[in-house]
């Protein structure tokens, strides 16, 4: 394989801004071709992460790491579900199926994108249990819930709360048994949450990125129909790979900083439920008037 001076992560976590909304776009439509011609051969690589996709000085990347890459078909195998680094798991996987196919990278992608936009990753199920405060009728203390719940609930609170009129058969999924969810649910909610969440975000970025991030695996765009969203052909356009900022290279072997994330599951890992029901009727208490899309107002004097 060429060398390449970066993985996207370590180059993000030493970068002063995120990149260019054009940047973004390049980097996305590499990355989105890279997982499409994985899926055209039928192969899941199912450990996208920000870690795992190298760059060059001329703002060209490489996916790397095929340790969990696996073919698989249609209708899909069963396979593990335990696969994928744990911000980045689709949402299936956390509620525990064992057959599912290329809509789990595109979960992945998602996940990329937004971190992409805020250098920061998007769904910290690990680090970030302050968002469980937001859920008022857990039955027991935060630091008790196994990490993959952590996880769901940061996913639910982004994306909505699931229904079988928005992910028909959800239910059905191992770890879903045992969740007390509320009746009814708002699903415009989902994009005032996300406009949010990225205010500087174009009207069809955010559309993109919502559908990235659907709940359900067969709502999310196929990689191939990600290349074509209008997203990529707004102003301002991809920007040429040549025109990409160069970066002191981290790759030899200077000292690097060590930040903690998680790592890509090992066996004997399964997500189980810890006793008892999990409640996330509150979840969305109030939250047509907390959420308002992004914007700014101008104060004449």
């Amino acid at each position: 394989m060429d060398f390449l001076e970066h993985d996207l992560k370590t180059l993000q976590e030493d970068m002063l801004e995120a990149f260019l909304p054009s940047e973004t776009k390049t980097l996305l439509l590499q990355l989105t071709s890279a997982v499409d011609y994985l899926h055209s051969d039928w192969i899941l690589h199912r450990d996208l992460k920000t870690s795992n996709i190298l760059m060059n000085n001329r703002g060209q990347i490489k996916i790397a790491d095929f340790g969990m890459a696996r073919y698989y078909g249609d209708p899909p195998p069963k396979l593990t579900q335990l696969v994928v680094t744990l911000w980045y798991r689709a949402p299936e996987l956390l509620l525990g199926a064992d057959k599912y196919g290329a809509a789990v990278d595109v979960w992945s992608l998602g996940c990329i994108f937004g971190e992409l936009l805020t250098k920061q990753p998007l769904l910290q199920g690990k680090n970030e249990v302050d968002q469980l405060s937001k859920v008022s009728t857990l039955p027991r203390p935060a630091s008790d819930l196994p990490k993959w719940l952590k996880q769901e609930i940061q996913i639910f609170e982004l994306c909505g709360i699931p229904s079988e009129s928005t992910w028909p058969g959800f239910k059905r999924l191992p770890n879903a048994r045992s969740l007390r969810l509320p009746a009814t649910s708002n699903p415009k909610l989902t994009g005032a949450v996300i406009r949010a969440k990225f205010p500087l975000l174009t009207g069809a970025g955010t559309d993109l990125l919502s559908s990235l991030l659907s709940l359900n695996p067969a709502a999310r765009p196929t990689a191939a129909e990600v290349l074509q969203h209008p997203y990529f052909k707004e102003d301002p356009r991809p920007k040429n790979t040549a025109m990409f900022p160069t970066f002191p290279s981290k790759a030899g072997q200077e000292k690097r900083r060590k930040v903690l994330t998680p790592e890509a599951p090992k066996r004997g890992e399964a997500p189980k439920m810890a006793g008892g029901d999990v409640d996330f009727s509150g979840i969305f208490a109030n939250r047509e008037e907390e959420q308002v899309g992004g914007g700014f107002s101008l104060r004449l004097v």
